[in-house]
């Protein structure tokens, strides 16, 4: 893979910077044109981004690259074609009122310029593409910064984006650590990362230089809460499938699992039995999705035989063994590990479920609320009761949420997606994302009728005493 130079970025950005400064406002046409072109864009290459993704990963079903990678592209571009007239619409003011005279207000959402994409290698296409959908629509220009660790999916973005677009509307460039941090480093208009905190600390760090407006979107060990109803066959089954895809390596996949603890033998034979059922033959199953590389293979692994010499009972669902050539690992329930050790520290990103036990329910959310704030929680529950619904949404703060299922609230294009606290800052996605990407800038049409003004109009005067009187004047009740 040959990577792009430092030098080359830079004319990439100064083309860009030299675009947008001549069309400030790009018209709805111009915004429509460019998501209908990342639209042909990805129905064009849906093939060749399969193909990509089977290489980059040794196998990734490409039905999964078809829902998930393309498709969330797809989604998202196609909704914000149909909301974009109504997004970029002036909106008055409902401030006005009469000791304002005939002046007029509205807020306008202004585009920021000139936008930097760092994108992750585990949704080298959503990740890379999906926000420029927002970008687009708030009318910014756009460098994506593709990952090198999934190399073959960035190579065809990067070698097919300019037959659907200039390069002074979108670009995408490939480097290793230290272009990414050349990258970072750019007086980027807004700057967005996808990926883990500790990269995401340096990179912010690198934006505050140029006070760069920053979205990250981060990572996080996201809880699943089963209440007692929740131990249930069907819903273990769909909570292991979602585990299951990509073999985990999403950022919203449920990272651990909270159990009654009087309960968790049963939800441990049940999990067992199904996956058993649906995948007696599980290592060289073309649903199962490789690990990235080698040393993510080895680090996953690794976490899990740590965990073992603790003295810690895992179980290897469907009996099955690691295969280092397919870079296949089994699903592992670990179960009750401590927490001091890695399955516990850190994001397992892969195909491992800690499995900790509570007593109660508050003990659950109290253990859940002294870690980091999640990327996302989730609550399991056959009978979905109101009550426990409510608990559960207001006692835990997370990025997103899910009763009954995993990574939907992510998923879907009319809704916001983004992290708070350890996970993440800022939001893409609806209306809040193109808002996230443009300016909402006040513009105040004052008129010469308008009392407010005469009363700072030096010498202040009569006027300027009754508008200071009035503010101490309790509005009465309507």
């Amino acid at each position: 893979m040959i990577e792009n130079t430092n030098n080359e970025l830079d004319a990439l950005f100064v083309n860009q910077k030299k675009a947008f400064l001549a069309n400030q406002y790009p018209s709805y046409e111009e915004r429509l044109g460019w998501l209908q072109s990342l639209e042909k864009m990805m129905v064009d290459l849906r093939q060749p981004l399969r193909d990509a993704m089977e290489q980059d990963f040794g196998n990734h079903p490409p039905l999964i690259t078809d829902m998930f990678e393309t498709g969330g592209v797809l989604g998202r571009c196609r909704n914000t074609q149909m909301q974009l007239a109504e997004w970029m619409a002036p909106k008055p003011s409902a401030l006005l009122d009469l000791v304002h005279g005939s002046s007029e207000c509205e807020v306008m959402v202004q585009p920021q310029g000139v936008m930097g994409n760092i994108s992750p290698w585990n949704f080298p296409i959503e990740c890379s593409l999906v926000m420029v959908c927002d970008m687009f629509a708030a009318g910014n220009r756009v460098i994506v910064k593709a990952s090198e660790l999934s190399p073959a999916t960035s190579c065809v973005l990067r070698e097919h984006v300019g037959k659907y677009f200039s390069e002074d509307v979108l670009a995408i460039v490939v480097g290793g650590v230290e272009f990414s941090q050349y990258f970072s480093s750019l007086k980027w208009d807004h700057l967005t990362y996808t990926g883990n905190g500790n990269v995401g600390r340096m990179i912010m760090q690198e934006a505050a230089k140029n006070l760069t407006p920053i979205t990250l979107e981060l990572g996080g060990k996201n809880p699943t809460i089963f209440l007692e109803d929740g131990v249930d066959e069907q819903l273990i089954r769909e909570y292991l499938s979602f585990k299951f895809c990509k073999s985990g390596q999403i950022c919203t996949s449920p990272d651990y699992a909270l159990v009654p603890e009087h309960l968790l033998e049963e939800w441990l034979s049940i999990a067992q039995k199904v996956w058993l059922e649906t995948y007696p033959q599980y290592i060289g199953h073309p649903d199962v999705t490789g690990i990235i590389n080698e040393r993510h293979y080895d680090r996953i692994l690794g976490s899990v035989q740590e965990a073992e010499a603790a003295g810690v009972r895992v179980i290897a669902l469907s009996n099955a063994e690691p295969d280092r050539a397919s870079r296949q690992l089994p699903m592992y329930l670990v179960v009750n590990p401590g927490d001091d050790l890695e399955v516990m520290r850190e994001e397992t990103f892969g195909p491992v479920t800690p499995v900790k036990t509570y007593k109660s329910v508050d003990d659950a959310y109290a253990y859940i609320n002294q870690r980091d704030r999640p990327l996302a929680s989730y609550l399991v529950t056959m009978a979905r009761n109101d009550e426990d619904v409510q608990k559960f949404k207001t006692n835990i703060t997370s990025g997103g949420a899910g009763i009954n299922v995993f990574g939907f609230q992510a998923a879907e294009p009319t809704a916001p997606f983004g992290g708070t606290g350890g996970s993440g800052i800022g939001a893409h996605g609806g209306q809040q994302g193109f808002l996230n990407y443009s300016h909402s800038k006040t513009v105040y049409n004052c008129s010469q009728d308008n009392p407010l003004k005469m009363s700072v109009t030096v010498p202040y005067g009569e006027i300027t005493q009754a508008f200071a009187d009035g503010i101490f004047v309790a509005p009465e009740a309507e």
